[in-house]
Protein backbone atom coordinates (compact mmCIF):
# COMPACT_ATOMS: atom_id res chain seq x y z
CA UNK A 1 0.00 0.00 0.00
CA UNK A 2 1.35 3.43 -0.93
CA UNK A 3 1.18 6.65 1.04
CA UNK A 4 -0.28 8.98 -1.56
CA UNK A 5 -0.79 12.72 -1.89
CA UNK A 6 2.18 13.67 0.28
CA UNK A 7 3.99 16.79 -0.93
CA UNK A 8 6.27 17.33 2.03
CA UNK A 9 8.19 14.38 3.38
CA UNK A 10 6.62 13.05 6.57
CA UNK A 11 9.11 12.81 9.43
CA UNK A 12 8.35 9.72 11.52
CA UNK A 13 9.75 8.34 14.72
CA UNK A 14 11.17 4.83 14.70
CA UNK A 15 8.06 3.54 16.53
CA UNK A 16 5.68 5.26 14.10
CA UNK A 17 7.53 3.75 11.13
CA UNK A 18 7.33 0.25 12.64
CA UNK A 19 3.63 0.67 13.31
CA UNK A 20 3.01 1.82 9.74
CA UNK A 21 4.94 -1.14 8.32
CA UNK A 22 2.95 -3.46 10.59
CA UNK A 23 -0.24 -2.07 8.97
CA UNK A 24 1.17 -2.85 5.51
CA UNK A 25 2.07 0.73 4.60
CA UNK A 26 5.38 1.72 3.05
CA UNK A 27 6.76 4.54 0.91
CA UNK A 28 8.58 4.61 -2.41
CA UNK A 29 11.65 6.05 -0.64
CA UNK A 30 12.64 5.61 2.97
CA UNK A 31 15.39 7.84 4.41
CA UNK A 32 16.90 6.41 7.59
CA UNK A 33 19.33 8.61 9.52
CA UNK A 34 21.00 8.49 12.93
CA UNK A 35 23.62 6.54 14.86
CA UNK A 36 21.51 3.54 15.96
CA UNK A 37 22.35 1.15 13.12
CA UNK A 38 20.56 -1.72 14.87
CA UNK A 39 17.25 0.16 14.58
CA UNK A 40 17.91 1.04 10.93
CA UNK A 41 18.68 -2.57 10.05
CA UNK A 42 15.57 -3.75 11.87
CA UNK A 43 13.35 -1.42 9.83
CA UNK A 44 15.03 -2.61 6.63
CA UNK A 45 14.37 -6.27 7.59
CA UNK A 46 10.71 -5.52 8.38
CA UNK A 47 10.27 -3.66 5.09
CA UNK A 48 11.89 -6.51 3.20
CA UNK A 49 9.64 -9.09 4.88
CA UNK A 50 6.56 -6.97 4.12
CA UNK A 51 7.42 -6.63 0.43
CA UNK A 52 8.24 -10.33 0.11
CA UNK A 53 4.77 -11.26 1.39
CA UNK A 54 2.94 -9.60 -1.50
CA UNK A 55 5.43 -9.87 -4.39
CA UNK A 56 8.41 -11.65 -5.83
CA UNK A 57 11.22 -9.53 -4.44
CA UNK A 58 14.59 -8.64 -5.89
CA UNK A 59 16.94 -7.30 -3.22
CA UNK A 60 20.04 -5.19 -3.85
CA UNK A 61 22.29 -3.47 -1.34
CA UNK A 62 25.06 -0.96 -2.08
CA UNK A 63 27.82 0.49 0.09
CA UNK A 64 30.05 3.56 -0.32
CA UNK A 65 32.39 1.67 -2.68
CA UNK A 66 29.69 1.20 -5.32
CA UNK A 67 29.82 3.40 -8.42
CA UNK A 68 27.11 5.96 -9.13
CA UNK A 69 26.46 4.21 -12.45
CA UNK A 70 25.70 0.88 -10.78
CA UNK A 71 23.50 2.50 -8.16
CA UNK A 72 21.41 4.53 -10.63
CA UNK A 73 21.12 1.54 -12.98
CA UNK A 74 19.59 -0.48 -10.14
CA UNK A 75 17.21 2.37 -9.38
CA UNK A 76 16.05 3.15 -12.91
CA UNK A 77 15.82 -0.22 -14.68
CA UNK A 78 12.57 -2.12 -14.32
CA UNK A 79 13.14 -5.67 -13.00
CA UNK A 80 12.15 -8.60 -15.21
CA UNK A 81 8.94 -10.55 -14.61
CA UNK A 82 7.44 -7.45 -12.97
CA UNK A 83 8.91 -8.32 -9.58
CA UNK A 84 9.39 -5.70 -6.90
CA UNK A 85 12.94 -4.41 -6.35
CA UNK A 86 14.19 -3.22 -2.96
CA UNK A 87 17.42 -1.24 -3.15
CA UNK A 88 19.31 -0.25 0.00
CA UNK A 89 22.01 2.44 -0.35
CA UNK A 90 24.22 2.46 2.73
CA UNK A 91 26.04 5.62 3.80
CA UNK A 92 24.14 7.64 1.23
CA UNK A 93 25.50 11.12 0.69
CA UNK A 94 23.26 14.04 1.65
CA UNK A 95 24.16 15.86 -1.56
CA UNK A 96 22.77 12.97 -3.63
CA UNK A 97 19.37 12.78 -1.92
CA UNK A 98 17.56 15.01 -4.45
CA UNK A 99 18.90 12.99 -7.38
CA UNK A 100 17.82 9.70 -5.83
CA UNK A 101 14.34 11.04 -5.05
CA UNK A 102 13.81 12.09 -8.69
CA UNK A 103 13.87 8.47 -9.85
CA UNK A 104 10.51 7.29 -11.17
CA UNK A 105 10.32 3.49 -11.21
CA UNK A 106 6.95 1.86 -10.41
CA UNK A 107 8.58 -1.40 -9.28
CA UNK A 108 11.14 0.22 -6.99
CA UNK A 109 11.32 0.72 -3.24
CA UNK A 110 14.52 2.42 -2.09
CA UNK A 111 16.08 2.84 1.36
CA UNK A 112 18.64 5.63 1.79
CA UNK A 113 20.67 4.87 4.90
CA UNK A 114 22.62 7.83 6.34
CA UNK A 115 24.97 7.29 9.31
CA UNK A 116 24.58 10.74 10.84
CA UNK A 117 21.57 12.76 11.92
CA UNK A 118 20.10 14.95 9.19
CA UNK A 119 19.43 18.65 9.62
CA UNK A 120 16.00 19.95 8.59
CA UNK A 121 17.64 21.87 5.76
CA UNK A 122 19.05 18.60 4.38
CA UNK A 123 15.61 17.07 3.87
CA UNK A 124 14.30 17.79 0.35
CA UNK A 125 10.62 17.90 -0.61
CA UNK A 126 9.35 14.76 -2.29
CA UNK A 127 6.31 12.54 -2.63
CA UNK A 128 6.06 8.95 -1.43
CA UNK A 129 8.94 9.31 0.99
CA UNK A 130 9.40 8.99 4.76
CA UNK A 131 12.24 10.29 6.90
CA UNK A 132 12.88 8.23 10.03
CA UNK A 133 15.38 9.17 12.72
CA UNK A 134 17.10 6.07 14.10
CA UNK A 135 18.86 7.41 17.17
CA UNK A 136 19.20 5.52 20.46
CA UNK A 137 15.98 6.03 22.47
CA UNK A 138 16.33 7.94 25.74
CA UNK A 139 14.37 8.30 28.97
CA UNK A 140 10.72 7.30 28.70
CA UNK A 141 11.16 6.39 25.03
CA UNK A 142 13.83 3.87 26.02
CA UNK A 143 11.61 2.37 28.73
CA UNK A 144 8.77 2.02 26.23
CA UNK A 145 11.09 0.55 23.60
CA UNK A 146 12.45 -2.05 26.02
CA UNK A 147 8.91 -3.12 26.94
CA UNK A 148 8.03 -3.40 23.24
CA UNK A 149 11.14 -5.49 22.54
CA UNK A 150 10.21 -7.87 25.35
CA UNK A 151 6.61 -8.07 24.09
CA UNK A 152 7.87 -8.83 20.57
CA UNK A 153 9.63 -11.84 22.11
CA UNK A 154 6.43 -12.83 23.93
CA UNK A 155 7.75 -11.75 27.34
CA UNK A 156 7.11 -9.22 30.09
CA UNK A 157 9.83 -6.90 31.38
CA UNK A 158 9.19 -5.54 34.90
CA UNK A 159 10.38 -2.05 35.88
CA UNK A 160 13.21 -3.50 38.01
CA UNK A 161 14.52 -5.45 35.01
CA UNK A 162 14.37 -2.35 32.83
CA UNK A 163 16.41 -0.42 35.41
CA UNK A 164 18.95 -3.25 35.58
CA UNK A 165 19.34 -3.40 31.80
CA UNK A 166 19.76 0.36 31.49
CA UNK A 167 22.39 0.41 34.23
CA UNK A 168 24.43 -2.56 33.01
CA UNK A 169 24.10 -2.14 29.22
CA UNK A 170 23.68 1.60 28.69
CA UNK A 171 21.57 2.90 25.81
CA UNK A 172 22.86 0.75 22.93
CA UNK A 173 19.73 -0.80 21.33
CA UNK A 174 21.69 -3.70 19.84
CA UNK A 175 23.14 -4.73 23.21
CA UNK A 176 19.81 -4.29 25.01
CA UNK A 177 17.88 -6.27 22.40
CA UNK A 178 20.49 -9.02 22.54
CA UNK A 179 20.11 -9.38 26.31
CA UNK A 180 16.31 -9.52 26.02
CA UNK A 181 16.49 -12.12 23.26
CA UNK A 182 18.88 -14.34 25.27
CA UNK A 183 16.60 -14.10 28.30
CA UNK A 184 13.55 -14.96 26.17
CA UNK A 185 15.23 -18.07 24.76
CA UNK A 186 16.38 -19.13 28.23
CA UNK A 187 12.89 -18.73 29.72
CA UNK A 188 11.07 -20.89 27.20
CA UNK A 189 7.36 -20.75 28.06
CA UNK A 190 7.82 -18.55 31.14
CA UNK A 191 6.78 -14.92 30.69
CA UNK A 192 8.59 -12.62 33.13
CA UNK A 193 12.17 -11.57 32.50
CA UNK A 194 13.39 -10.95 36.04
CA UNK A 195 16.68 -9.40 37.16
CA UNK A 196 17.87 -12.86 38.27
CA UNK A 197 17.26 -14.23 34.79
CA UNK A 198 19.14 -11.31 33.20
CA UNK A 199 22.08 -11.96 35.53
CA UNK A 200 22.12 -15.65 34.59
CA UNK A 201 22.17 -15.11 30.83
CA UNK A 202 23.98 -11.74 30.70
CA UNK A 203 27.21 -11.31 28.79
CA UNK A 204 30.22 -10.89 31.04
CA UNK A 205 31.72 -7.97 29.14
CA UNK A 206 34.53 -5.89 30.62
CA UNK A 207 32.14 -3.05 31.44
CA UNK A 208 29.71 -5.27 33.31
CA UNK A 209 32.43 -7.12 35.15
CA UNK A 210 33.79 -3.84 36.53
CA UNK A 211 30.41 -3.17 38.12
CA UNK A 212 30.21 -6.76 39.38
CA UNK A 213 33.66 -6.38 40.91
CA UNK A 214 32.69 -3.20 42.76
CA UNK A 215 29.47 -4.80 44.03
CA UNK A 216 31.32 -7.91 45.22
CA UNK A 217 33.71 -5.78 47.28
CA UNK A 218 30.96 -3.54 48.69
CA UNK A 219 28.97 -6.64 49.68
CA UNK A 220 32.03 -8.30 51.31
CA UNK A 221 32.09 -11.25 48.88
CA UNK A 222 35.84 -11.80 49.02
CA UNK A 223 36.17 -14.94 46.88
CA UNK A 224 33.96 -13.52 44.14
CA UNK A 225 35.82 -10.20 44.22
CA UNK A 226 39.16 -12.01 43.79
CA UNK A 227 37.77 -14.10 40.92
CA UNK A 228 36.42 -11.09 39.03
CA UNK A 229 39.58 -9.06 39.73
CA UNK A 230 41.62 -11.86 38.14
CA UNK A 231 39.30 -11.81 35.13
CA UNK A 232 39.65 -8.05 34.76
CA UNK A 233 43.44 -8.10 35.06
CA UNK A 234 43.60 -10.91 32.47
CA UNK A 235 41.59 -8.69 30.10
CA UNK A 236 44.36 -6.09 30.34
CA UNK A 237 42.74 -3.70 32.83
CA UNK A 238 45.31 -1.93 35.02
CA UNK A 239 44.96 -2.36 38.81
CA UNK A 240 44.76 1.45 39.16
CA UNK A 241 41.50 1.36 37.16
CA UNK A 242 40.01 -1.13 39.61
CA UNK A 243 41.12 1.02 42.55
CA UNK A 244 39.60 4.16 41.01
CA UNK A 245 36.30 2.38 40.36
CA UNK A 246 36.20 1.22 43.98
CA UNK A 247 37.01 4.71 45.27
CA UNK A 248 34.25 6.22 43.12
CA UNK A 249 31.72 3.73 44.45
CA UNK A 250 32.71 4.10 48.10
CA UNK A 251 32.47 7.89 47.78
CA UNK A 252 28.91 7.36 46.51
CA UNK A 253 28.23 5.07 49.46
CA UNK A 254 29.55 7.73 51.85
CA UNK A 255 27.38 10.44 50.29
CA UNK A 256 24.33 8.16 50.40
CA UNK A 257 24.99 7.26 54.05
CA UNK A 258 25.15 10.91 55.08
CA UNK A 259 21.98 11.76 53.14
CA UNK A 260 20.09 8.90 54.79
CA UNK A 261 21.35 9.99 58.20
CA UNK A 262 20.07 13.51 57.47
CA UNK A 263 16.58 12.13 56.85
CA UNK A 264 16.42 11.71 53.07
CA UNK A 265 14.05 8.86 52.22
CA UNK A 266 15.61 5.84 50.49
CA UNK A 267 13.32 6.22 47.47
CA UNK A 268 14.44 9.85 47.04
CA UNK A 269 18.15 9.00 47.13
CA UNK A 270 18.63 8.60 43.34
CA UNK A 271 17.11 12.04 42.69
CA UNK A 272 19.18 13.70 45.42
CA UNK A 273 22.42 12.13 44.18
CA UNK A 274 21.69 12.28 40.46
CA UNK A 275 22.23 8.55 39.98
CA UNK A 276 20.24 5.81 38.26
CA UNK A 277 17.43 4.31 40.42
CA UNK A 278 19.06 0.89 40.21
CA UNK A 279 22.29 2.37 41.63
CA UNK A 280 20.31 4.02 44.42
CA UNK A 281 18.74 0.71 45.44
CA UNK A 282 22.11 -1.02 45.49
CA UNK A 283 23.68 1.74 47.59
CA UNK A 284 20.93 1.47 50.21
CA UNK A 285 21.39 -2.29 50.35
CA UNK A 286 25.18 -2.05 50.66
CA UNK A 287 25.13 0.70 53.29
CA UNK A 288 23.13 -1.56 55.62
CA UNK A 289 26.22 -3.73 56.11
CA UNK A 290 28.73 -0.84 56.24
CA UNK A 291 28.65 2.10 58.63
CA UNK A 292 30.04 5.54 57.86
CA UNK A 293 33.25 4.87 59.83
CA UNK A 294 33.86 1.64 57.92
CA UNK A 295 33.28 3.35 54.57
CA UNK A 296 35.73 6.11 55.52
CA UNK A 297 38.28 3.47 56.59
CA UNK A 298 37.97 1.71 53.21
CA UNK A 299 38.44 5.03 51.38
CA UNK A 300 41.62 5.69 53.37
CA UNK A 301 42.87 2.18 52.53
CA UNK A 302 42.11 2.78 48.85
CA UNK A 303 44.16 5.99 48.95
CA UNK A 304 47.10 4.07 50.45
CA UNK A 305 46.68 1.29 47.88
CA UNK A 306 46.66 3.77 45.01
CA UNK A 307 49.87 5.42 46.27
CA UNK A 308 51.56 2.05 46.84
CA UNK A 309 50.80 0.89 43.29
CA UNK A 310 51.92 4.17 41.70
CA UNK A 311 55.12 4.31 43.80
CA UNK A 312 56.00 0.72 42.94
CA UNK A 313 55.98 -0.59 46.51
CA UNK A 314 55.12 -4.10 45.37
CA UNK A 315 53.36 -6.16 42.73
CA UNK A 316 50.09 -4.31 41.87
CA UNK A 317 48.24 -7.62 41.69
CA UNK A 318 49.47 -8.75 45.13
CA UNK A 319 48.76 -5.33 46.67
CA UNK A 320 45.21 -5.45 45.29
CA UNK A 321 44.70 -9.02 46.54
CA UNK A 322 45.92 -8.04 50.02
CA UNK A 323 43.51 -5.09 50.08
CA UNK A 324 40.59 -7.34 49.07
CA UNK A 325 41.50 -9.82 51.78
CA UNK A 326 41.49 -7.04 54.38
CA UNK A 327 38.27 -5.35 53.28
CA UNK A 328 36.21 -8.45 52.46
Amino acid sequence: MWIEGVKKIPVLTYTQARQALARGKYPLFLILHGEAHYLSRKLIRELRNLLAKSDELEYLEWDEEASDTDIFTSLTTIPIWLTKRLVVINRAQTAELKNYLKVNNPRLVCVLHIDTKLKKSDIPEAENCWVVECSPPKGRDLVKWLSEEAAANGKELPASSIEYLRFTCGDDPAVLAGEIEKAAVYLGNEKRITVDILKKVGSRTAGRTLFEFVDAVAEHKGNLALEIAGELLAQGNHPVLLVSMLARHYLQMLEAAYLLREGVAAQDLPTQMGVHPYVGKKLVKQIRSSGIKEIEKVLFSLLELDLSIKQGKGSPELLLAAFLGEVC
